[in-house]
């Protein structure tokens, strides 16, 4: 059951970012079980284009004398890499947009906006899926740091309609790693850099470990320890959360009943507004094993059983998962896609606990503004009384913003445990003021 983003909205992850664009690159039409109300967003790309384009003067030097790699700034949200590239509209023009780079993405999606921008025109049937509509297009010309960028080997579709393809974060376009199969790919999270570079113009740094996939997909696939046990998963830089079969984390729920768990996809697991969002379970795994590396309390997302059965992605062998962006965070992640290599070097630092919340499940409705759509079990009992689902949040705290992204509000509503927030709602039409309490959800 695959979702257009492929793993963001792979159930989104847009993920249940899961990945509805691989139906659209087979032109089917999948039902998936995220809606995705569009979310609009205002946005200055401004600061960022100075920096990528007029910033950086080292590292634009460096792409004029070596066209074939460049390293570029790479912004972290929410656990995903988002960079941003340059185009050239028809008249000679210069256009920068921010994409998500997802590796577990299935095709080029880009916001009609942009596309009319660069004079893209669409072509063959519409496509629909769960009231989002789709068209293809030609996969445009693009560059970063200077560096012109090859993305044929992805089809692309166009997002219709005036608002985004996502609701999850500030955006107007996602490349996948399919995109980009004939480079090796380095984010280098510890330092918000991301590089690209033709085959063998990066040199090779960290452990290296499998990650073979078809050539039909480029959706990599690597293999973790849990428990003694292998399991294969999705390589998907575009989770901000490790997601697993649900059938998988409920098992060891009941099996560990020590494991700190909880329910509703609050804070970094709020991927993608999707129905079945209140009910996921949330489970905090002691440790994960990748290559020679133990990860500790890494937290688990549960994912209906469908969104990774044996047809779900085209991976060389069975995934039960993906490993998302709050393990990949922890190293620096070189993917060689011509080589079929993956390559970690660990940053060293300990994470932050990023379900210290509130505890709302929250989504965006057809006029962008964010709605509750449920309360975690684990969430405080202040929070609990004070917010009901239906609640439209206007205002967190100072700062009122009538176009949250679903990151941008997890942010806000994160904290230390017992810190109080001030929350302006709007229930039933009727403005009122609501105090929540942050609390260790997981």
């Amino acid at each position: 059951m695959p979702f257009y983003l492929a793993a963001w909205m792979r159930v989104s992850e847009w993920r249940y970012v899961a990945h509805s664009n691989r139906d659209l690159e087979k032109g089917n039409s999948a039902k998936r079980p995220a809606k995705r109300d569009a979310m609009r967003f205002a946005i200055s790309l401004l600061a960022i284009a100075c920096t990528v384009v007029l910033g950086w003067p080292r590292l634009h030097a460096q792409s004029r004398n070596a066209l074939d790699h460049v390293t570029v700034p790479m912004s972290v949200e929410g656990n995903v890499p988002i960079v941003t590239l340059l185009f050239i509209r028809p008249d000679g023009g210069t256009r920068t947009a921010r994409f998500l780079f997802d590796s577990g993405g299935g095709a080029i999606i880009l916001d009609e906006r942009l596309a009319t921008d660069l004079g893209l025109k669409p072509e063959g049937p519409e496509l629909s899926d769960d009231g989002q509509r789709y068209r293809a297009v030609k996969p445009p010309a693009a560059r970063i740091g200077g560096m012109t960028l090859d993305l044929s080997a992805s089809k692309a579709f166009v997002h219709l309609g005036a608002t985004s393809f996502t609701n999850r974060d500030a955006l107007e376009g996602m490349l996948p790693g399919k995109a980009l199969e004939h480079y090796q790919v380095v984010l280098d999270y510890p330092r918000q850099l991301w590089s690209i570079g033709k085959s063998g113009t990066l040199a090779h740094r960290g452990e290296r470990l499998l990650a073979p996939y078809l050539a039909s997909s480029g959706h990599p696939r690597i293999e973790v320890s849990i428990g003694g046990a292998t399991y294969g998963l999705l390589l998907d830089t575009g989770a901000a959360v490790t997601l697993l079969r649900e059938d998988l984390l409920r098992g060891w729920s009941r099996e560990h009943p020590d494991w700190p768990r909880g329910s509703g996809a609050v804070g970094p697991a709020n991927m993608g507004g999707g129905t079945d969002d209140p009910h996921l379970l949330l489970l905090r795994i002691p440790a994960l094993q990748v290559g020679s590396f133990t990860l500790s309390k890494v937290a688990t997302v549960s994912r209906p059983d469908l969104t990774y059965s044996a047809t779900s992605y085209e991976t060389p062998a069975a995934i039960v998962g993906a490993l998302g962006g709050n393990v990949l965070s922890q190293f620096r992640v070189e993917i060689d896609y011509p080589e079929q290599l993956l390559f970690l070097k660990p940053s060293g630092k300990i994470p932050a606990n990023d379900f210290d919340t509130v505890g709302l499940v929250l989504d965006t409705n057809s006029a962008g503004e964010l709605v509750v759509r449920a309360i975690s079990s684990s969430a405080s009992e202040e929070t609990r009384h004070s917010v009901l689902p239906g609640d439209i949040i206007l205002q967190i705290g100072n700062v009122h913003n009538a176009r949250y992204t679903l990151t941008e509000a997890a942010r806000a509503l994160s904290g230390t445990v017992g810190e109080r927030k001030q929350l302006r709602i709007l229930r039933k039409g009727q403005p009122m003021t609501a105090t929540v309490t942050v609390s260790r959800i997981l």
